[in-house]
């Protein structure tokens, strides 16, 4: 199983947060994967709907399922498909027991995406889902209860920092300093459609990466 190195810095980040960040909150995973990130967060308390196409939902269940004797009731993790370019239509596969994908979705206190854009097609879709949640779509938002909307992402330079290479050979990647982070094309993008970001909490220092940021988006100002 390949577990991004998005997912690794955020899940460290996450557990070094105060352990009620997470205990009793509910947490929409975008682009769960292989549901490293939405198991570890159900692992610290949260209850957790991790989405994503439907190809995702084997190895996400089985995340769970290995996993399950760390995910302490009433902390759970379950899986919804969610397609990021019809964010506002439920689908197949319900999320939970009772609840509709888009009422977990509107319950929501946390939204986290781990690596969730890695080229211009994820990008749109993403970019389509996440003015939906925030309401920059002309509606109500989607995600009702938020509090705060975590995306770790990896800078690569076959996407969004194309031409980046670093000062001098051997050197450690400056991209992440805040004078180079607004190469990205991604956050550039964000911006533009009205999507504030700014810089989550600090990752541990063992954890840090140079090419990894994590960010907390909410409603701006369209640029």
């Amino acid at each position: 199983t390949i577990v991004s190195e998005a997912a690794v810095v955020f899940g460290a980040t996450a557990c070094d947060l105060p352990a009620a960040t997470w205990r009793g909150t509910r947490v929409l995973e975008m682009g769960c994967g292989s549901g490293y990130a939405g198991v570890l967060l159900a692992a610290l308390g949260a209850k957790v709907t991790m989405t994503d196409l439907q190809h995702a939902a084997e190895l996400a269940l089985a995340a769970v399922a290995l996993n399950s004797t760390v995910i302490k009731v009433p902390a759970s993790a379950v899986f919804g498909v969610w397609d990021w370019s019809m964010p506002g239509k439920e689908n197949s596969g319900a999320a939970a027991v009772g609840e509709s994908l888009l009422a977990d979705i509107a319950s929501a206190d946390f939204i986290v995406a781990a690596d969730p854009v890695v080229d211009r097609a994820s990008q749109e879709a993403f970019l389509v889902a996440t003015k939906a949640l925030l309401g920059l779509s002309g509606g109500p938002p989607l995600a009702r209860n938020l509090k705060e909307f975590v995306v770790a992402h990896k800078h690569q330079q076959s996407y969004c920092i194309s031409g980046y290479a670093a000062p001098t050979t051997g050197a450690r990647p400056t991209i992440t300093q805040a004078d180079e982070c607004q190469r990205c094309l991604f956050r550039r993008v964000l911006e533009d459609e009205g999507i504030k970001v700014t810089p989550w909490h600090r990752t541990p220092s063992e954890f840090q990466h140079p090419f990894v940021e994590c960010w907390s988006l909410s409603p701006g100002e369209r640029r």
